[in-house]
């Protein structure tokens, strides 16, 4: 490709960035946070995890990114970052979060052919006050990207690092010409799919994310590991509102379970303990990732709806006929 198609795709690529935000001043504010955001990712999720790194009982050790052109903006991306985190703490005001989404459901975003229009999801699904749509134009545009949480740990970092996806316009070609420090390529939905598939296998958290500074909207599907991931990290230690729950939660068949321990080893959200070698859980708080019913060697534990006046699924099979509008054209 030639260096002028390379400056042309950056500008229109630039062009429809700003498209993305409604012309008002908080417009303009989510837009110059979302640059930055979405530019310097690894940088802002350095300094958000620099800020609640002391919470752990073990400190991470952390590689801080380098390079001049985050020596320049370094000062303007920790205000975004620190902006999150103090937004972060309450329900009513967090901007940036993830939906839980069974490893089925996450896949069925892959699938997707038509264009989604969901201008207004309902807080059963994402229960914040901003950030809650979905505005998809381009079902077949996706980026695979390095995971920014287990980047910046450096070696200590959990493999495989291209774990994160960007979806659809204008996020994935912004990111495709704007972002020099993170790996990332094109990929197929069947590609996709078997990412989502194996990371759930490790034992991973398909989470579907959404911010305020990417146009109050889906943006991104992660797959989240307690270890690196600074949403995680956030939820369980900063109390902060950071994942809402799927839709369904666990249920343990007490004559199965051996108390083995196994599913408190895996749970990313520290539902289940041990106590006296014994499992105690209060499933009622479980969010319902289903990772540990794949887990269990006894085949104990089974999940199922939850109150669908407390949580619903983000299952795009239900939820285009429910919500959805026509796609804008």
């Amino acid at each position: 490709m030639s260096e002028q198609n390379k400056k042309d795709q950056k500008k229109e690529a630039l062009k429809n960035f700003t498209r993305a935000f409604p012309r008002s001043d908080e417009g303009f504010g989510n837009r110059v946070h979302g640059y930055l955001y979405l530019k310097y990712i690894n940088l802002y999720v350095y300094n958000m995890k620099m800020a609640l790194n002391g919470l752990l009982p073990e400190p991470h050790e952390m590689k801080e990114p380098a390079g001049d052109d985050n020596e320049y903006v370094r000062e303007l991306v920790k205000l975004g970052a620190d902006h999150t985190n103090m937004m972060a703490g309450r329900l009513e005001t967090n901007a940036y979060h993830a939906k839980v989404v069974l490893p089925e459901d996450a896949k069925k975003f892959f699938k997707q052919e038509e264009p989604v229009n969901l201008p207004d999801l309902p807080k059963t699904i994402i229960p914040y006050n901003t950030a809650r749509q979905i505005l998809w134009d381009a079902p077949d545009e996706f980026l695979l990207v390095d995971c920014a949480c287990r980047t910046i740990r450096g070696d200590k970092g959990c493999n495989p690092k291209d774990v994160c996806f960007l979806i659809g316009e204008p996020w994935v070609s912004f990111f495709e010409t704007q972002n020099k420090d993170s790996k990332h390529r094109r990929i197929t939905k069947q590609e996709a799919m078997d990412i989502i598939q194996q990371q759930h296998e490790m034992g991973n958290v398909q989470s579907a994310f959404f911010k305020d500074a990417c146009g109050d909207r889906l943006y991104g599907m992660c797959n989240c590991c307690t270890c690196c991931c600074v949403g995680l990290i956030a939820h369980n230690y900063a109390k902060a509102p950071l994942y809402a729950p799927s839709g369904y939660i666990r249920e343990v068949d007490r004559s199965k379970c051996q108390n083995c321990g196994t599913c408190a080893a895996v749970c990313h959200f520290y539902i289940p303990s041990m106590v006296d070698q014994k499992m105690v859980s209060d499933d009622s708080l479980c969010m319902g990732c289903s990772v540990c019913v794949d887990k269990c060697p006894n085949g104990a534990i089974s999940i199922k709806r939850d109150d669908p006046n407390r949580a619903e699924p983000l299952d795009l099979d239900v939820v285009i006929p429910k919500y959805g509008k026509p796609a804008a054209k």
